[in-house]
């Protein structure tokens, strides 16, 4: 009874009801146009949904990577330039090898694997210098390897935009494909992205490992007196973030029409910090929830489709509504936090008085 209760007190309870009461809302606003006669049939159904849902997933995998940042009490701002880097990599590999006569499949596989590498390097860059340069904030760092990793992008390629238009090559778009279910239409991104975070829940809240990541958010002093590698574990997520990263960028591969180009991605670091601390990680650390998480996924994708479909509203309004409720999101949890200890502060003087008396 105890845990149901609690359930019904946590933030991933609270995300529940926001994801309703949006849904309610777009539903109504739906049945009012076609009441109306603004709209000849309803457009926000879940067939709809779940099939729109596409183009406001690509940061997902960035988020799963950012969440690990934030648990431990640290700011990565380098996710989307990682990404960037990632794919000109891909890009670069995979012309190399295929104008080298090297069969396209083969080359095709090298380039992914060239992929995923970059991105693990450069996260791994990243958690080098914070653990190595402890006295400057893990911010203020991926900033300037965000601006490095950008610029060398930029070094590569310039303004020059690749595009392939092999078949072997266009196997990426098959990530943003739909699999007919007969009464739904599903992107193969939501079960290869649930398939992930569904490891990323195991891993953080059910092992060890896990909880050495929220207590290196919480107190990485006391940490590490316990005897946790805060440095070997920081490292480990930094890495992580990049591999993550460098795997948006394939899937955003794939819904451009297998373009690259040195300024993709650019603000997806973003949306991905934004998802991650809607979900409950905060950027003090030493807190969070993966289904939190998820849920703030899903949130931002049915807020966008609503609000674009059925009230027209630009992206522009959409990304101040979703900012709006990112501050809502932070204040909420503040001012219950502010209201419990001034609760507590009064129970304690009343009980002070009492003695007194």
């Amino acid at each position: 009874m105890k845990k149901v209760l609690s359930f019904f007190k946590s933030w991933e309870f609270f995300l529940i009801c926001l994801l309703a009461v949006t849904c309610a809302i777009f539903e109504l606003k739906d049945q009012a146009n076609l009441a109306a006669g603004l709209a000849k049939k309803d457009v926000f159904n879940f067939v709809n949904i779940v099939r729109s849902l596409r183009p406001y997933l690509l940061y997902a995998f960035m988020t799963l990577g950012m969440m690990l940042i934030l648990a431990l009490g640290d700011m990565d701002i380098s996710v989307g330039a990682i990404a960037t880097l990632s794919v000109v990599m891909l890009a670069i590999v995979y012309r190399f090898f295929t104008q080298s006569g090297m069969n396209n499949m083969l080359a095709f596989v090298l380039s992914i694997l060239a992929c995923l590498v970059t991105g693990v390097l450069c996260g791994g860059v990243n958690g080098f210098l914070v653990t190595r340069f402890k006295e400057l904030f893990p911010m203020i760092i991926t900033l300037a390897t965000q601006l490095f990793f950008r610029g060398f992008s930029y070094l590569l390629i310039g303004g020059e935009t690749i595009t392939f238009k092999d078949d072997t090559f266009a196997l990426l778009k098959e990530l943003n494909s739909l699999i007919d279910l007969g009464w739904v239409k599903l992107p193969v991104m939501i079960p290869i992205f649930l398939a992930f975070a569904a490891v990323f829940f195991v891993w953080l809240h059910l092992t060890s490992g896990g909880r050495k990541v929220f207590a290196i958010g919480t107190n990485p002093t006391t940490a590490r007196y316990s005897g946790v590698q805060v440095d070997r574990i920081k490292m480990i997520c930094y890495v992580i973030a990049g591999l993550m990263s460098a795997v948006t960028g394939i899937f955003f591969v794939g819904a451009t029409s297998s373009s690259v180009k040195a300024d993709i991605m650019d603000g997806y670091h973003m949306y991905a910090i934004a998802a991650a601390i809607l979900g409950g990680f905060s950027t003090d650390g030493g807190k969070g929830s993966v289904i939190g998480a998820v849920l703030s996924l899903f949130i931002f994708g049915i807020l966008k489709i609503g609000l674009g479909t059925l009230f027209g509203f630009p992206d522009s309004s959409v990304n101040l509504s979703v900012g709006v409720i990112l501050i809502l999101s932070v204040l909420i949890p503040n001012i219950s936090q502010d209201i419990k200890n001034a609760n507590r502060v009064r129970k304690q003087r009343a009980q002070t008085a009492m003695q007194k008396a």
